[in-house]
């Protein structure tokens, strides 16, 4: 009977991104309880870990859409290419920067693993989601962060989606 291998231990610079299907934030579940005493806690037990790489700040978020919108221009100033609408994917050996520009200038900008395929479903997807739930809240405003639970619920989902067809997507 074969065995199943050992779950490999996560990765340098990876945290603690979920227990038991609650999201973790630093040292605290999504309901407020310190990590640690959830994991000393019998009753949490069978446990399930969602190893991950750290979630930006808010800060770095800004600093990269920054950096990456002027990157962008330049890129779409300097190219070969008549007419070309700038970056639509930086890839370096840890990550894939992919990026979609919509017809009225709009970017959604997507960081994934190198070998993650279907990303440009993604960014389409992200897109129509955007559509539906963004553009057309009339509280909502142009430039501004999204503020808006079913977005937020539905872009939660595509992602989902997305990480579970793996970093070499659905049929490979």
């Amino acid at each position: 009977r074969a065995r199943s291998p050992a779950p490999l231990p996560p990765a340098v610079g990876h945290a603690v991104l979920a227990i038991n299907g609650l999201e973790v934030n630093g040292r605290f579940t999504a309901d407020g309880r310190d990590v640690l005493e959830y994991l000393s806690s019998a009753a949490n037990f069978p446990v399930a870990i969602r190893f991950g790489r750290p979630r930006l700040s808010s800060y770095e978020k800004l600093m990269l859409a920054s950096m990456f919108h002027s990157l962008f221009a330049i890129g779409s100033q300097l190219s070969p290419e008549p007419g070309s609408s700038g970056i639509e994917m930086l890839e370096t050996d840890t990550f894939k920067l992919h990026c979609y520009q919509t017809l009225t200038g709009i970017k959604f900008v997507v960081l994934a693993d190198p070998r993650q395929a279907g990303i440009d479903s993604l960014l389409r997807k992200i897109y129509e989601i955007y559509s539906d739930f963004a553009l057309k809240n009339p509280f909502y405003s142009l430039e501004m962060p999204i503020r808006c639970e079913l977005f937020d619920q539905h872009l939660k989902l595509a992602l989902e989606v997305a990480e579970k067809a793996g970093p070499f997507g659905p049929g490979l």
